[in-house]
C-alpha cells in the first residue's frame, strides 16, 4: 500500500491489489488470526483511504476496511471510523485529505501514523498536486499532536530542505510554512503558543531558508519555477505565523527581494504566490512606523518600497508585461496603513497603467491587472475617507478602459480588459450605494450602465454573460444604485424571479449554474440575452449603445449568435412600424454610430456593411425606406462612400457590394447612385469583385427590378447581359459591355480616372 513510484506503472495496481487482499483477509481468516495484525493494518488501510492519489485506491482501502470492521470489530473505533471514511466520502480527493484526514486523527490510534505517512511518502510525492495537498493537510493534523509534530516532524522537514531531490526539497518547503503557521494557531495547556515548542536550530534554519537557496542557485532553471513558488508560500505561512523575525533585517530584504523578482516572472502561478506573500510581510513585519529598519524607519522603509513599485508600473522595457501585471496586483493588495500616506502616488501609477500608449499597445493583460488593482484599492481603503478625492479619476479610468479593443493575432484581447473594468464599476456602484449614495451620479451611473449594457449584446459570449449578470446586479442591488435610467422598466425586462441575483452576490466572475428555475436567464446564450437587450432600444439613454453592440454582433461571422441577434432585433423593429418615430430614431442612431466609427476597422471593416446588408433586407425598416422624406438611405450611401475611399480591403469591398445592391430597392436618387457605384465594380481590377458585382447585381434586379428605376423594357435585356458574360476576361473587353448595361439602365457612364502627369 506504500508503493507509489512514479516510474512503476504498476504500482497503482499493486496498491489496489493489497487492498483487495486486505479484504480478502477478513473473510478468510478468523478473528484471533488476524488480531496480532489488527493495528497495522487498520492504520495502513485508513492511511490509504485518506492520502492516496488514486480514487479507486482510495475507496478501495475504505471498502476493506469496512469488510474488517463488519467481520471481526478489532479495528479501533472502527464503527465510528467507518461513519466518517465511507465508500462516497473518500471519492473526492481534496475532501479525503483536508476533511476526513483530521476527524480519523482526533483518535490517538491513528493520528500520529496519519502524520507521519504524509511526511514520509506525501510530502514529498512525485505529483505536485499531492504535494501541495499533503503541506495543507498536515496544517490540519497539527492541532491533534502540536508538540510531536514540533519536536519531531518539523526537524525532519527541514532537514529535507536540503536534499537534492526537487520534488522532496519542493514539499518540504511547503510543509514547513504550513505547520509552523498551524502551531502558531494552538495553544499549549500553560497558555503559550505551541510554536514555542519550536527549536532554535530549527527556528535559525526557518529564518536562513531563502538566503541558503540563493546561495546554491536553487532559484534558478526549471526547478526554480517550484522553488519559487514554495518559498513565498512558505513566506507568506511564516507571516501569517507571526514568526519571529522582526529583528532579522538581512532576511526580511532577503524576503522582499525573493518577492519582488516573483512579481516580475513570466509564470503566472509564481506572480500569483508572490502577491499573496506581499501584503502578509508588509503587515506582520512592517507595520511599526517608528521602529529602526536599518538606516531608516519602517515608515521611510514603506516608502521606499512604494516608490519603486510605482516606478515599475510605468516599465516598458522588454520585461515590461510581467513586470506591470505583477506590480499591478501586488500593489493593490497592499493593506490599507500602507496605502494611506501614498494613495495619490498608487492611483495615478496605476490609472496610467491602465492607458494604451504605443508601446504598450498589445499589453492588454497588464491594463487588466491594473484594472483589478484599482478596484482592491477601493475595496480596502473604503469610499469616505479613502479614494473619495479621486473616484472620479478611477471611474474615468474604468469607463476608458471599457473602450479597450485591442486585437493580436489569438483574438480580442481587450476582452479580459473590458471584463475587469466591470466587476471594477460594479464593485465601486455597491460600494458608494453603501457609503456614499451621493456619489452614484446622475454624470456616472448611466454611463456605467450604458457601457455595460453594449458589452451585453456583443458578440464574445464570455464577456456578455459577465455584463448580464453584472447588469442584472445593479438594477436589484440593495441598497439601491441610484440614478439608473429607467430603472423600473428594467425590473419589468429583467424580472427579479428570472435572473439569478445569488449567483451574481457569490462570484462575480464564476459562470451560473444551470438553476432548476427554468425561467432563469442563462447569460451565455444569446437566444436567452438578445431578446430581453433589443427592448433598451426603446429608450435614448441606452439606444445608442445597444446599437454599437448589435452590430458587432449582427456583423459576426458566428452564425448562432447572428441568427440570434438579427431574429430579436427584427422582430422588435417590426413592432415599431406603428411608431415611426422611434423607428426613425433607430434608423439615425445606426447612422451616427457610422459617422462616429468611420475608419475605425473594427466596426465598419466589415460588422457594419454586414449589419446594413442584413438591416435593409429585412424588410424590418421598410416604413422609412418607403418614405420619401427620409435621409437614411442617402446617408448610408454617403458615409458608406466616405469609407471605402480610405484603403479598401477586399472584404470589405465584396460587403460594400451588398449594401449597394440592397440600396437599390429605395429608387430615386439613391438607386441610381448605389447603381452607379456598382457598375464601376464591374470593370474592378480583381477578377473575383467583378464576378461577385455582376451576380449580386443580378439577384437585386431579380428582387428590385420594379422599384429601382431601371426601364423596365430594357431590364430583362441587363440581366441577360449580366448572366451570358464572363466577368473575369481582361478589363479592355468588359469596359464596353458595361458601358452598354449603363445605357440601358439611363445612368451615366463611369469616367476612367486620368493619372496626373
Amino acid at each position: 500500500m506504500r508503493r507509489d513510484d512514479v516510474r512503476a506503472g504498476g504500482a497503482r495496481a499493486a496498491r489496489d491489489s493489497a487492498c483487495h487482499a486486505a479484504w480478502a483477509f477478513a473473510r478468510a481468516y478468523d478473528g484471533p488470526a488476524l488480531a496480532p495484525h489488527a493495528d497495522l493494518l487498520a492504520n495502513a488501510l485508513i492511511a490509504t483511504a485518506c492520502f492516496d492519489r488514486e480514487i479507486n485506491c482510495r475507496r478501495a482501502a475504505s471498502a476493506a476496511y469496512q469488510e474488517n470492521v463488519g467481520r471481526h470489530g478489532m479495528f479501533p473505533h472502527g464503527i465510528d471510523v467507518l461513519t466518517t471514511a465511507d465508500f462516497n466520502s473518500v471519492g473526492p480527493r481534496i475532501n479525503a485529505f483536508l476533511v476526513i484526514a483530521p476527524q480519523i486523527a482526533a483518535y490517538p490510534e491513528y493520528g500520529q501514523n496519519l502524520i507521519d505517512h504524509l511526511v514520509d511518502l506525501k510530502v514529498e510525492h512525485w505529483d505536485l498536486a499531492i504535494r501541495e495537498l499533503a503541506a495543507k493537510s498536515l496544517n490540519k493534523l497539527t492541532d491533534k499532536m502540536p508538540e510531536y509534530v514540533a519536536t519531531e516532524i518539523l526537524p525532519k522537514l527541514v532537514k529535507k530542505t536540503e536534499s537534492i531531490d526537487l520534488n522532496i526539497r519542493h514539499g518540504a518547503i511547503l510543509a514547513v510554512g504550513e505547520v509552523i503557521h498551524a502551531l502558531s494557531q494552538v495553544r499549549q495547556p500553560n497558555g503559550e503558543k505551541a510554536s514555542e515548542l519550536i527549536s532554535g536550530e530549527v527556528s535559525s534554519h526557518v529564518r536562513e531558508l531563502v538566503s541558503h537557496l540563493r546561495h546554491k542557485q536553487q532559484f534558478r532553471g526549471l526547478g526554480g519555477v517550484l522553488m519559487r513558488q514554495a518559498c513565498c508560500q512558505c513566506i507568506a505561512s511564516l507571516s501569517l505565523a507571526a514568526a519571529p523575525y522582526h529583528s532579522y533585517h538581512e532576511t526580511l530584504d532577503d524576503w522582499l527581494s525573493l518577492i519582488e523578482e516573483c512579481l516580475s516572472h513570466e509564470v503566472l502561478v509564481i506572480r500569483e504566490k508572490a502577491i499573496e506573500a506581499l501584503p502578509l510581510v508588509f503587515e506582520q513585519y512592517l507595520r511599526d512606523d517608528d521602529v529602526i529598519y536599518g538606516d531608516v524607519t519602517i515608515k521611510q522603509k514603506r516608502a521606499q518600497l512604494l516608490e519603486k513599485y510605482c516606478h515599475q508600473l510605468a516599465n516598458t522595457s522588454v520585461n515590461g508585461l510581467p513586470l506591470r501585471m505583477g506590480f499591478s496586483r501586488a500593489v493593490g493588495s497592499l493593506p490599507k496603513f500602507v496605502l494611506h500616506d501614498h494613495l495619490e502616488l498608487v492611483i495615478r501609477s496605476l490609472i496610467g497603467c491602465t492607458k494604451v500608449t504605443e508601446q504598450t499597445m498589445q499589453w492588454a493583460e497588464a491594463r487588466r491587472d491594473a484594472v483589478l488593482g484599482l478596484t482592491d484599492i477601493c475595496q480596502t481603503m473604503g469610499v469616505l475617507g479613502g479614494v473619495e478625492q479621486y473616484l472620479r479619476d478611477i471611474v474615468e479610468a474604468l469607463l476608458d478602459c471599457l473602450s479597450e479593443y485591442t486585437i493580436v493575432m489569438c483574438g480580442d484581447i481587450g476582452a479580459w480588459v473590458r471584463e475587469a473594468s466591470m466587476s471594477g464599476l460594479v464593485s465601486i456602484c455597491r460600494q458608494c450605494a453603501v457609503e456614499a449614495p451621493h456619489l452614484n451620479s446622475a454624470g456616472t451611473v448611466p454611463r456605467v450602465m450604458c457601457g455595460v449594457a453594449q458589452q451585453a449584446v456583443e458578440k464574445i459570449d464570455r464577456t456578455r454573460a459577465h455584463a448580464g449578470r453584472i447588469f442584472t446586479a445593479l438594477i436589484y442591488n440593495d441598497p439601491v444604485v441610484t440614478n439608473i435610467p429607467n430603472h423600473e422598466e428594467l425590473k419589468r425586462i429583467f424580472p427579479y424571479e428570472e435572473v439569478d441575483i445569488r449567483c451574481q452576490k457569490q462570484d462575480e466572475n464564476k459562470e451560473t449554474t444551470v438553476s432548476e428555475n427554468l425561467n432563469v436567464v442563462h447569460w451565455l446564450f444569446p437566444g436567452h440575452t438578445m431578446p430581453r437587450f433589443v427592448q433598451l432600444l426603446k429608450y435614448p439613454a441606452y439606444r445608442y449603445h445597444i446599437v454599437k453592440g448589435l452590430i458587432m454582433s449582427a456583423g459576426d461571422l458566428t452564425e448562432s449568435l447572428v441568427k440570434h441577434t438579427t431574429e430579436s432585433l427584427f422582430s422588435f423593429l417590426n413592432t415599431l412600424h406603428e411608431d415611426k418615430p422611434m423607428l426613425q430614431e433607430f434608423c439615425d442612431t445606426v447612422i451616427q454610430v457610422f459617422v462616429d466609427n468611420l475608419h475605425v476597422k473594427r466596426i465598419t471593416g466589415s460588422p457594419l456593411f454586414k449589419f446594413l446588408d442584413l438591416l435593409l433586407s429585412s424588410g424590418s425598416i421598410s416604413p422609412i425606406l418607403e418614405d420619401p422624406d427620409s435621409t437614411f438611405a442617402m446617408n448610408v450611401f454617403k458615409y458608406l462612400q466616405l469609407e471605402l475611399r480610405v484603403g479598401k480591403k477586399f472584404y470589405q469591398l465584396l460587403d460594400s457590394i451588398n449594401v449597394l445592391c440592397q440600396l437599390i430597392q429605395v429608387g430615386g436618387v439613391v438607386s441610381t447612385n448605389a447603381l452607379g457605384q456598382l457598375v464601376i465594380y464591374l470593370c474592378y481590377s480583381h477578377k473575383y469583385t467583378r464576378r461577385c458585382a455582376a451576380a449580386r447585381l443580378y439577384e437585386a434586379l431579380t428582387l428590385y427590378g420594379d422599384v429601382c428605376g431601371v426601364p423596365a423594357h430594357n431590364l430583362d435585356q441587363v440581366m441577360s447581359i449580366l448572366a451570358d458574360t464572363d466577368w473575369e476576361q481582361d478589363v479592355t473587353i468588359l469596359r464596353p459591355i458595361r458601358n452598354e448595361i449603363c445605357d440601358l439602365m439611363e445612368i451615366k457612364r463611369p469616367v476612367l480616372k486620368q493619372k496626373a502627369p
